[in-house]
């Protein structure tokens, strides 16, 4: 093995899993995407960065899932945060193109899970846009319905599955 594998003064068990990081950015393939690099193992195409901690180590490290299941001696959880992001980013990619309904106002609504949300045009700010989830309104506007609806997904997701 290269990278950090080899240096002795680097734990090799005991680490701590501090996040994970998708780095394909929304609508981007995967032609390109600027892949990272596992500091541990030298992999140089990680789309998923396991973001580590450890005790005895001054910093983080940044590894694939490989390397982050080895560090942490957890051969599930590794797998399952990647999966997750995994799922978020394929929804996200199918969301502009669900079919939204229109309302009688004119505005772009769907119904998901007992949640009605809704993309409709800021009336303090012409030519920008805001979303409400049920009766929750955003804080931001936005420059197109495009962004708005992006908005109002990762707001959803974080609503329902974190």
């Amino acid at each position: 093995m290269t990278g950090l594998w080899s240096q002795p003064e680097i734990p090799h068990k005991g680490w701590r899993c501090i996040t994970v990081i998708d780095v394909r950015e929304d609508g981007s393939s995967p032609e390109e995407t600027d892949y990272a690099t596992c500091e541990m193992c030298g992999n140089e195409r990680i789309r998923f960065v396991h973001i580590l901690e450890h005790d005895d180590f001054d910093g983080q490290l940044e590894v694939g899932c490989v390397c982050a299941e080895k560090l942490s001696d957890d051969y599930i959880n590794p797998r399952l945060q990647e999966n997750k992001l995994k799922n978020k980013a394929a929804r996200k990619a199918k969301w502009l193109t669900r079919k939204w309904r229109i309302s009688d106002k004119g505005n772009h609504f769907l119904n998901i899970d007992g949640y009605n949300l809704g993309v409709f045009p800021n009336k303090f700010n012409p030519g920008h846009w805001k979303y409400r989830i049920g009766s929750k309104f955003s804080k931001s506007s936005f420059l197109s319905i495009k962004e708005a609806k992006l908005a109002l997904f990762d707001e959803f997701w974080q609503l329902t599955q974190e």
